[in-house]
């Protein structure tokens, strides 16, 4: 595996600013990287590449951030096979909220429903705190080794 495109749906920017590390992690593991905000990207995407991850923070009550919400519903409506996408899922909130991350998992599911499979489980991470973006880096390493295994 050599490729890896990170999807970012974010509100205030503090996703995007987790998945600009989540890249220079995977681009230092070896993989060549390339990070797209939601909002600019088609349905198409999930079948044009086989490692994928969705950096995503979560809005209001649980819901999906602005950016997001069109590719998601695009998405569910088309319906496409995605047997052969391998995912990973990264998930921002803030735990005083009672639905806290709850957009990674809508991610997660729709993605799973779909036919793709999530290669590690699902990080939460509770508003941004520097620590939690650094165990970000670490687990997307994990992701990064299991994309590859998978793939042999």
């Amino acid at each position: 595996m050599e490729r890896v495109k990170i999807l970012v749906g974010t509100e205030t920017g503090n996703a995007e600013d987790v998945a600009s590390e989540l890249a220079i992690t995977l681009e230092g593991a070896g993989f060549e990287t390339e990070t797209v905000d939601m909002e600019d990207a088609e349905p198409e995407v999930f079948l044009e590449e086989r490692a994928m991850v969705i950096c995503t923070s979560t809005f209001g009550d649980g819901e999906l951030p602005f950016n997001s919400e069109a590719l998601y519903e695009a998405l569910g409506d088309e319906r496409p096979d995605l047997g052969s996408l391998l995912f990973a899922v990264c998930a921002l909130g803030d735990s005083a909220y009672p639905d806290f991350c709850a957009a990674g998992g809508t991610w997660s599911e729709l993605l799973s429903d779909l036919g793709a499979t999530e290669v590690v489980e699902r990080y939460e991470i509770d508003e941004a705190e520097e620590e939690e973006v650094e165990g970000a880096c670490e687990w997307v390493e994990r992701a990064g080794a299991r994309f590859t295994a998978v793939v042999g």
